[in-house]
């Protein structure tokens, strides 16, 4: 009797031939990747699936959730939001050709997502697509996941409300001394922190105004030069500290 890991290998070695007779073979080199789980290699089996044929919701699906899986586990954290944003933009695909998933795929498609996005500190993004995946749970599929969605989007509706409430608060105090430099580099680098980088280059620009100071004037200069990298912003992540 065959070891779970003989016949995973048989099955490889199977794909491997089916390849070899016909390497334009979207299906083979899918299943392929699927047969190859959690490991890394399989990217390159999904890459090769979506090649040829670009419309193959399943491989970006699948795609995703592998990169998301790999990010788990990585320790570098430029690297590990690098990765889930690539699951982001696979989620986005597959989402996109959702007619072509199954209800349960289309269902953990949005919820996947939302996930990277809330692991990605985008709470208000995370929100719509946990919301979209509630409501697609409401028209089929009441058990699945409900508690685990509901409990992430309250999560994440938390930290959103804790970071709006202390923009609103450095609002008013900006309100009452417009020339107070700290307060735009606080809200700049907290709307750096969520992504809003058209804020943040307004608070920014101000404080180029206001300052004298050679340090602030310096560090406010690569702000805005750092402006559309993601990862440049974790280090404002006050709640984690990642």
């Amino acid at each position: 009797m065959q070891t779970k890991k003989q016949s995973d290998m048989s099955r490889l070695s199977e794909y491997d031939e089916t390849i070899r007779l016909n390497p334009n073979s979207a299906e083979a080199y899918f299943n392929r990747a699927r047969a190859k789980r959690q490991s890394a290699s399989a990217i390159t089996d999904f890459d090769e699936a979506i090649r040829c044929d670009p419309n193959f919701a399943d491989a970006y699906f699948y795609r995703g959730c592998l990169k998301d899986y790999l990010a788990q586990h990585e320790s570098v954290s430029a690297v590990r939001c690098d990765a889930r944003r690539s699951a982001i933009a696979d989620f986005d695909e597959a989402i996109r050709l959702s007619l072509s998933l199954d209800f349960r795929e289309r269902l953990h498609a949005y919820y996947r997502r939302g996930l990277a996005k809330y692991n990605l500190d985008r709470y208000e993004e995370a929100i719509v697509d946990l919301d979209a995946a509630l409501r697609l749970i409401k028209q089929g599929d009441p058990e699945s996941l409900f508690s685990e969605i509901t409990e992430l989007r309250a999560e994440a509706e938390n930290l959103l409300n804790f970071y709006e409430t202390g923009i609103v608060n450095i609002d008013e105090r900006i309100r009452q001394e417009p020339h107070n430099i700290r307060d735009y580099k606080i809200r700049g680098e907290t709307n750096g922190f969520l992504g809003r980088m058209q804020e943040a280059k307004a608070d920014f620009e101000k404080i180029l105004e206001l300052a004298t100071d050679t340090h602030i004037i310096t560090e406010i200069e690569r702000h805005l030069q750092e402006l559309d990298d993601p990862n440049y912003w974790h280090q404002y992540s006050w709640r984690t500290g990642r």
